[in-house]
Protein backbone atom coordinates (compact mmCIF):
# COMPACT_ATOMS: atom_id res chain seq x y z
CA UNK A 1 0.00 0.00 0.00
CA UNK A 2 1.58 3.37 -1.09
CA UNK A 3 1.26 6.43 1.10
CA UNK A 4 1.98 9.50 -0.70
CA UNK A 5 4.24 12.37 1.86
CA UNK A 6 1.87 15.06 2.66
CA UNK A 7 3.10 18.07 1.13
CA UNK A 8 4.09 21.62 4.02
CA UNK A 9 1.89 24.54 3.23
CA UNK A 10 -0.52 26.14 4.91
CA UNK A 11 -3.98 28.03 4.18
CA UNK A 12 -3.90 31.70 4.80
CA UNK A 13 -6.93 34.01 5.47
CA UNK A 14 -7.72 37.66 6.54
CA UNK A 15 -9.12 40.39 4.79
CA UNK A 16 -6.93 43.51 2.78
CA UNK A 17 -4.28 45.05 4.75
CA UNK A 18 -4.24 42.62 7.30
CA UNK A 19 -0.36 40.90 7.51
CA UNK A 20 -0.70 37.71 6.46
CA UNK A 21 2.15 34.59 7.28
CA UNK A 22 3.30 32.73 3.89
CA UNK A 23 5.78 30.49 3.32
CA UNK A 24 8.31 31.74 1.19
CA UNK A 25 11.48 34.19 2.23
CA UNK A 26 12.66 34.00 6.15
CA UNK A 27 8.84 32.13 6.79
CA UNK A 28 10.39 28.91 4.79
CA UNK A 29 13.85 28.94 6.19
CA UNK A 30 12.53 29.19 9.81
CA UNK A 31 9.94 26.10 8.74
CA UNK A 32 12.67 24.55 7.08
CA UNK A 33 15.22 24.98 10.16
CA UNK A 34 12.88 24.32 13.40
CA UNK A 35 10.16 21.51 11.84
CA UNK A 36 11.47 18.07 12.20
CA UNK A 37 11.24 16.66 8.54
CA UNK A 38 9.43 13.52 8.96
CA UNK A 39 6.13 16.11 9.48
CA UNK A 40 6.46 17.02 6.26
CA UNK A 41 5.93 13.34 5.29
CA UNK A 42 2.99 12.81 7.77
CA UNK A 43 -0.47 11.99 5.78
CA UNK A 44 -3.51 14.22 7.57
CA UNK A 45 -6.29 12.54 8.57
CA UNK A 46 -9.63 13.62 6.34
CA UNK A 47 -12.45 13.09 8.50
CA UNK A 48 -16.14 12.20 6.96
CA UNK A 49 -17.78 15.40 5.41
CA UNK A 50 -20.28 16.51 8.23
CA UNK A 51 -23.79 17.38 7.41
CA UNK A 52 -23.05 21.08 8.07
CA UNK A 53 -20.10 20.88 5.40
CA UNK A 54 -22.50 19.13 2.68
CA UNK A 55 -25.18 21.99 2.90
CA UNK A 56 -22.53 24.90 3.23
CA UNK A 57 -20.38 23.61 0.23
CA UNK A 58 -23.73 21.65 -2.18
CA UNK A 59 -26.82 23.61 -0.86
CA UNK A 60 -27.95 19.84 -0.26
CA UNK A 61 -30.87 19.54 2.26
CA UNK A 62 -32.13 16.42 3.95
CA UNK A 63 -28.94 14.79 4.41
CA UNK A 64 -27.98 11.20 5.20
CA UNK A 65 -24.64 11.13 6.95
CA UNK A 66 -23.71 7.79 6.90
CA UNK A 67 -19.52 7.80 6.71
CA UNK A 68 -18.60 8.02 10.32
CA UNK A 69 -19.59 5.18 12.04
CA UNK A 70 -21.54 7.55 14.81
CA UNK A 71 -24.53 5.85 16.50
CA UNK A 72 -27.86 7.80 14.56
CA UNK A 73 -29.67 7.08 17.68
CA UNK A 74 -27.57 8.98 20.22
CA UNK A 75 -26.70 8.85 23.19
CA UNK A 76 -28.89 7.44 26.22
CA UNK A 77 -31.36 10.14 28.03
CA UNK A 78 -29.39 9.82 31.03
CA UNK A 79 -26.22 11.10 29.58
CA UNK A 80 -28.02 14.60 28.84
CA UNK A 81 -29.47 14.82 32.27
CA UNK A 82 -26.09 14.48 33.59
CA UNK A 83 -24.60 16.94 31.23
CA UNK A 84 -27.23 19.35 32.47
CA UNK A 85 -26.56 18.78 35.63
CA UNK A 86 -22.30 19.82 35.20
CA UNK A 87 -23.33 22.78 33.07
CA UNK A 88 -22.87 25.38 35.80
CA UNK A 89 -19.69 23.68 36.96
CA UNK A 90 -17.87 24.95 33.67
CA UNK A 91 -15.86 27.56 35.07
CA UNK A 92 -14.28 24.89 37.66
CA UNK A 93 -11.37 22.21 36.11
CA UNK A 94 -12.50 19.00 36.38
CA UNK A 95 -10.99 16.52 39.00
CA UNK A 96 -7.28 15.67 37.53
CA UNK A 97 -7.62 11.93 38.35
CA UNK A 98 -11.10 11.60 37.08
CA UNK A 99 -11.24 9.14 40.04
CA UNK A 100 -15.38 8.66 39.43
CA UNK A 101 -15.17 8.25 35.68
CA UNK A 102 -12.17 5.53 36.52
CA UNK A 103 -14.45 3.35 39.23
CA UNK A 104 -16.89 3.22 36.70
CA UNK A 105 -15.29 1.90 34.04
CA UNK A 106 -13.09 -0.07 36.19
CA UNK A 107 -15.89 -1.83 37.41
CA UNK A 108 -17.98 -2.24 33.55
CA UNK A 109 -14.54 -3.95 33.02
CA UNK A 110 -14.18 -5.86 35.76
CA UNK A 111 -10.58 -4.11 36.57
CA UNK A 112 -8.80 -1.55 38.90
CA UNK A 113 -9.06 1.79 38.21
CA UNK A 114 -5.56 1.52 38.38
CA UNK A 115 -5.15 0.08 35.23
CA UNK A 116 -7.98 2.68 33.69
CA UNK A 117 -6.34 5.44 31.15
CA UNK A 118 -8.57 8.23 30.01
CA UNK A 119 -8.40 10.75 26.83
CA UNK A 120 -10.01 12.87 24.84
CA UNK A 121 -11.21 10.16 22.37
CA UNK A 122 -9.09 6.67 22.17
CA UNK A 123 -7.26 8.51 19.24
CA UNK A 124 -5.60 10.63 21.90
CA UNK A 125 -4.28 7.52 23.83
CA UNK A 126 -3.08 6.04 19.98
CA UNK A 127 -0.96 9.25 19.63
CA UNK A 128 0.39 8.23 23.33
CA UNK A 129 1.56 4.59 23.10
CA UNK A 130 4.55 5.66 20.33
CA UNK A 131 5.50 8.58 22.59
CA UNK A 132 5.95 5.95 25.44
CA UNK A 133 7.71 3.06 23.69
CA UNK A 134 9.17 4.38 19.99
CA UNK A 135 12.55 5.15 19.60
CA UNK A 136 13.50 6.39 15.85
CA UNK A 137 14.51 3.71 13.82
CA UNK A 138 12.44 1.39 15.63
CA UNK A 139 9.77 -1.21 13.48
CA UNK A 140 6.09 -0.98 14.18
CA UNK A 141 4.25 -3.47 12.82
CA UNK A 142 0.93 -2.58 11.29
CA UNK A 143 -1.76 -3.58 8.77
CA UNK A 144 -2.27 -2.27 5.04
CA UNK A 145 -6.22 -1.05 5.04
CA UNK A 146 -6.69 -0.75 8.84
CA UNK A 147 -7.13 2.62 10.89
CA UNK A 148 -4.48 5.31 9.49
CA UNK A 149 -3.71 7.22 12.60
CA UNK A 150 -1.30 4.39 13.75
CA UNK A 151 0.78 4.89 11.25
CA UNK A 152 1.44 8.17 11.03
CA UNK A 153 1.60 9.02 15.13
CA UNK A 154 4.27 5.90 14.76
CA UNK A 155 5.69 7.21 12.32
CA UNK A 156 5.83 10.91 13.94
CA UNK A 157 8.09 9.44 16.62
CA UNK A 158 10.14 8.11 13.27
CA UNK A 159 9.33 4.47 13.70
CA UNK A 160 10.55 2.27 10.66
CA UNK A 161 6.26 1.35 9.60
CA UNK A 162 5.96 -2.76 8.91
CA UNK A 163 2.90 -2.84 6.70
CA UNK A 164 0.91 -6.65 6.29
CA UNK A 165 -1.40 -7.27 3.79
CA UNK A 166 -5.31 -7.87 4.70
CA UNK A 167 -5.96 -11.64 3.29
CA UNK A 168 -9.16 -11.73 2.44
CA UNK A 169 -10.37 -8.91 3.94
CA UNK A 170 -9.12 -9.77 7.51
CA UNK A 171 -5.82 -9.16 9.59
CA UNK A 172 -2.95 -11.83 8.38
CA UNK A 173 -1.65 -12.80 12.03
CA UNK A 174 0.41 -15.23 11.18
CA UNK A 175 2.04 -12.89 8.81
CA UNK A 176 2.14 -10.13 11.02
CA UNK A 177 3.86 -12.44 13.53
CA UNK A 178 6.38 -13.30 10.95
CA UNK A 179 6.82 -9.55 10.59
CA UNK A 180 8.08 -9.24 14.20
CA UNK A 181 11.72 -8.95 14.74
CA UNK A 182 13.87 -7.58 17.74
CA UNK A 183 13.53 -4.20 16.79
CA UNK A 184 9.80 -4.31 16.79
CA UNK A 185 7.97 -1.99 20.03
CA UNK A 186 4.50 -2.02 18.75
CA UNK A 187 2.06 -4.23 17.15
CA UNK A 188 -1.57 -2.83 16.10
CA UNK A 189 -4.57 -4.76 15.64
CA UNK A 190 -8.23 -3.25 15.14
CA UNK A 191 -10.19 -5.85 16.15
CA UNK A 192 -12.82 -5.54 14.24
CA UNK A 193 -11.38 -3.69 11.55
CA UNK A 194 -12.33 -0.59 10.25
CA UNK A 195 -12.73 -0.39 7.24
CA UNK A 196 -13.83 -3.89 6.39
CA UNK A 197 -16.06 -4.65 9.64
CA UNK A 198 -14.05 -7.87 9.74
CA UNK A 199 -12.45 -9.57 12.79
CA UNK A 200 -9.80 -12.34 13.75
CA UNK A 201 -10.92 -15.17 15.95
CA UNK A 202 -10.07 -16.31 19.29
CA UNK A 203 -7.50 -18.78 18.24
CA UNK A 204 -5.56 -16.51 15.52
CA UNK A 205 -5.07 -14.23 18.27
CA UNK A 206 -3.62 -16.77 20.91
CA UNK A 207 -1.37 -18.35 17.96
CA UNK A 208 -0.03 -14.76 17.58
CA UNK A 209 0.43 -14.18 21.11
CA UNK A 210 2.47 -17.28 21.53
CA UNK A 211 4.51 -16.36 18.68
CA UNK A 212 5.09 -12.68 19.56
CA UNK A 213 7.75 -11.74 22.40
CA UNK A 214 6.29 -10.68 25.60
CA UNK A 215 8.67 -7.69 25.17
CA UNK A 216 6.70 -6.47 22.19
CA UNK A 217 3.90 -4.05 22.61
CA UNK A 218 0.36 -5.44 21.06
CA UNK A 219 -2.55 -2.97 20.73
CA UNK A 220 -6.14 -4.00 20.17
CA UNK A 221 -8.11 -1.32 19.65
CA UNK A 222 -11.60 -2.74 20.30
CA UNK A 223 -13.44 0.54 19.04
CA UNK A 224 -16.32 -1.67 17.82
CA UNK A 225 -16.46 -4.24 20.42
CA UNK A 226 -20.02 -3.90 21.59
CA UNK A 227 -21.27 -4.61 18.19
CA UNK A 228 -19.60 -7.49 18.08
CA UNK A 229 -22.04 -11.31 18.54
CA UNK A 230 -19.96 -13.64 16.97
CA UNK A 231 -18.81 -16.13 19.37
CA UNK A 232 -15.24 -16.85 18.15
CA UNK A 233 -14.30 -13.42 18.11
CA UNK A 234 -11.75 -12.67 21.54
CA UNK A 235 -12.05 -9.95 24.14
CA UNK A 236 -8.66 -8.65 24.17
CA UNK A 237 -9.24 -7.32 27.99
CA UNK A 238 -9.33 -10.96 29.43
CA UNK A 239 -6.43 -11.97 27.42
CA UNK A 240 -4.90 -9.34 29.14
CA UNK A 241 -6.52 -10.47 32.84
CA UNK A 242 -4.85 -13.85 31.70
CA UNK A 243 -1.46 -12.47 32.10
CA UNK A 244 -0.72 -11.09 28.98
CA UNK A 245 0.91 -8.05 30.34
CA UNK A 246 2.05 -6.74 26.86
CA UNK A 247 -1.50 -6.10 26.01
CA UNK A 248 -3.25 -2.69 25.67
CA UNK A 249 -7.00 -2.60 24.89
CA UNK A 250 -8.62 0.26 23.66
CA UNK A 251 -12.28 1.36 23.91
CA UNK A 252 -14.47 4.42 22.99
CA UNK A 253 -17.63 6.03 23.84
CA UNK A 254 -17.93 7.24 20.16
CA UNK A 255 -19.63 4.35 18.90
CA UNK A 256 -22.59 2.30 20.51
CA UNK A 257 -22.67 5.28 23.35
CA UNK A 258 -23.74 7.93 20.83
CA UNK A 259 -20.87 10.36 22.38
CA UNK A 260 -18.83 10.84 19.45
CA UNK A 261 -19.31 14.72 20.09
CA UNK A 262 -18.00 14.71 24.05
CA UNK A 263 -14.46 13.02 22.72
CA UNK A 264 -14.51 10.48 25.43
CA UNK A 265 -12.08 7.19 25.11
CA UNK A 266 -10.51 4.58 27.37
CA UNK A 267 -7.05 2.03 27.28
CA UNK A 268 -6.98 -1.02 29.76
CA UNK A 269 -3.46 -1.81 30.89
CA UNK A 270 -1.18 -2.56 33.59
CA UNK A 271 -0.65 -0.58 36.60
CA UNK A 272 2.68 0.40 35.28
CA UNK A 273 1.58 1.24 31.71
CA UNK A 274 -1.28 2.96 32.79
CA UNK A 275 0.86 5.35 35.20
CA UNK A 276 3.60 5.77 32.18
CA UNK A 277 0.65 6.93 30.00
CA UNK A 278 -0.98 9.76 32.43
CA UNK A 279 2.69 10.97 32.77
CA UNK A 280 3.31 11.85 29.61
CA UNK A 281 -0.69 12.97 28.81
CA UNK A 282 -1.36 16.42 29.45
CA UNK A 283 -3.20 17.37 32.50
CA UNK A 284 -6.94 17.96 32.25
CA UNK A 285 -7.28 15.78 29.19
CA UNK A 286 -11.16 15.67 29.84
CA UNK A 287 -13.66 18.11 30.04
CA UNK A 288 -16.49 18.14 32.76
CA UNK A 289 -19.12 16.66 30.21
CA UNK A 290 -17.18 13.86 29.00
CA UNK A 291 -16.28 12.74 33.04
CA UNK A 292 -20.26 12.77 33.61
CA UNK A 293 -21.09 11.42 30.16
CA UNK A 294 -19.06 8.32 30.59
CA UNK A 295 -20.60 6.78 34.15
CA UNK A 296 -24.48 8.30 32.75
CA UNK A 297 -23.71 6.02 29.45
CA UNK A 298 -22.20 2.98 31.11
CA UNK A 299 -25.62 2.92 33.89
CA UNK A 300 -28.24 2.89 30.88
CA UNK A 301 -27.54 -0.76 29.45
CA UNK A 302 -31.06 -0.74 28.52
CA UNK A 303 -30.32 2.10 26.15
CA UNK A 304 -26.65 0.38 24.81
CA UNK A 305 -28.67 -3.19 23.96
CA UNK A 306 -31.51 -0.93 22.28
CA UNK A 307 -28.77 0.24 20.35
CA UNK A 308 -26.90 -2.56 19.63
CA UNK A 309 -30.15 -4.73 18.73
CA UNK A 310 -30.91 -1.81 16.48
CA UNK A 311 -27.80 -1.79 14.67
CA UNK A 312 -27.85 -5.63 14.16
CA UNK A 313 -31.03 -5.29 12.24
CA UNK A 314 -29.77 -2.59 10.17
CA UNK A 315 -26.49 -4.28 9.41
CA UNK A 316 -28.36 -7.46 8.42
CA UNK A 317 -30.76 -5.84 6.11
CA UNK A 318 -28.17 -3.95 4.44
CA UNK A 319 -25.76 -6.64 4.21
CA UNK A 320 -28.59 -8.79 2.33
CA UNK A 321 -29.78 -5.90 0.39
CA UNK A 322 -25.96 -5.60 -1.00
CA UNK A 323 -25.51 -8.95 -1.82
CA UNK A 324 -28.56 -9.23 -3.85
CA UNK A 325 -26.97 -6.89 -5.80
CA UNK A 326 -23.80 -8.54 -6.40
CA UNK A 327 -21.83 -5.89 -4.47
CA UNK A 328 -20.06 -8.27 -2.36
CA UNK A 329 -20.51 -7.26 1.23
CA UNK A 330 -17.86 -8.20 3.84
CA UNK A 331 -19.24 -10.08 7.20
CA UNK A 332 -19.46 -7.08 9.63
CA UNK A 333 -18.93 -7.46 13.26
CA UNK A 334 -19.48 -3.68 13.52
CA UNK A 335 -22.00 -0.76 13.05
CA UNK A 336 -20.87 -0.31 9.09
CA UNK A 337 -20.84 -2.77 6.44
CA UNK A 338 -17.64 -2.41 3.63
CA UNK A 339 -18.83 -3.28 0.02
CA UNK A 340 -17.14 -3.56 -3.73
CA UNK A 341 -19.25 -1.44 -5.57
CA UNK A 342 -17.96 -2.40 -8.77
CA UNK A 343 -17.10 1.11 -9.73
CA UNK A 344 -14.94 4.50 -8.81
CA UNK A 345 -15.53 4.61 -4.88
CA UNK A 346 -14.74 8.13 -5.34
CA UNK A 347 -16.93 8.97 -8.37
CA UNK A 348 -19.76 7.36 -6.28
CA UNK A 349 -18.90 9.12 -3.39
CA UNK A 350 -19.15 12.29 -5.33
CA UNK A 351 -22.84 11.82 -7.14
CA UNK A 352 -24.42 10.36 -3.70
CA UNK A 353 -23.06 13.39 -2.13
CA UNK A 354 -25.24 15.77 -4.68
CA UNK A 355 -27.97 13.66 -3.74
CA UNK A 356 -27.67 14.28 -0.11
CA UNK A 357 -26.24 10.73 0.73
CA UNK A 358 -22.63 10.57 2.32
CA UNK A 359 -20.65 7.49 2.10
CA UNK A 360 -16.84 6.94 3.03
CA UNK A 361 -14.63 5.81 -0.20
CA UNK A 362 -12.08 3.30 0.46
CA UNK A 363 -9.61 5.15 -2.06
CA UNK A 364 -7.34 6.01 0.48
CA UNK A 365 -7.07 2.22 2.00
CA UNK A 366 -5.71 1.48 -1.44
CA UNK A 367 -9.37 -0.10 -2.18
CA UNK A 368 -10.58 1.79 -5.08
CA UNK A 369 -13.80 0.27 -5.90
CA UNK A 370 -14.70 -0.41 -2.02
CA UNK A 371 -16.92 2.00 0.16
CA UNK A 372 -17.71 1.67 3.60
CA UNK A 373 -21.38 2.88 4.83
CA UNK A 374 -22.43 3.16 8.46
CA UNK A 375 -25.65 1.61 9.38
CA UNK A 376 -28.43 3.95 10.05
CA UNK A 377 -31.71 4.55 11.07
CA UNK A 378 -34.43 2.29 8.78
CA UNK A 379 -35.51 4.82 6.67
CA UNK A 380 -31.48 6.34 5.93
CA UNK A 381 -30.65 2.73 5.08
CA UNK A 382 -33.64 2.84 2.34
CA UNK A 383 -32.79 6.00 1.41
CA UNK A 384 -28.79 5.08 0.70
CA UNK A 385 -30.00 1.96 -1.37
CA UNK A 386 -32.80 3.73 -3.28
CA UNK A 387 -29.78 6.31 -4.06
CA UNK A 388 -26.99 3.12 -4.55
CA UNK A 389 -29.29 1.74 -6.73
CA UNK A 390 -29.90 4.65 -9.23
CA UNK A 391 -25.93 5.15 -9.63
CA UNK A 392 -24.87 2.02 -9.64
CA UNK A 393 -23.33 1.43 -13.10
Amino acid sequence: MNHAPAEPGSRAGGVAGERRLVDGGPMSRLIGTVVRPVVFTMIPYVAGMTVEEVEREHGVGEIVKLSSNENPLGASPRVFAAIEAALPHLMWYPEQSFIDLKEALAAANGVDPDNICVGHGSETIIQLIPQLCVRPGDDVVLAEASYGRYSEVSKLMEARLIYVPLRDLRYDLEAMAAAVTEDTRIVWIANPNNPTGTFVTRDEVQTFLDAVPPTVLVVFDQAYYEYVDDPEYPDALELLKGGHDNIIVLRTFSKAYGLAGIRLGYAVATARIRELLDTIKEPFNLNRLSVVAGPAALADEEWTRHCVAENKRGRDFLTAELAAMGLDPAPSQTNFVFFDAKQDANELFERMLRRGVIIRPAGAWGLPTHVRVTVGTAEQNRRFLEVLRSETV
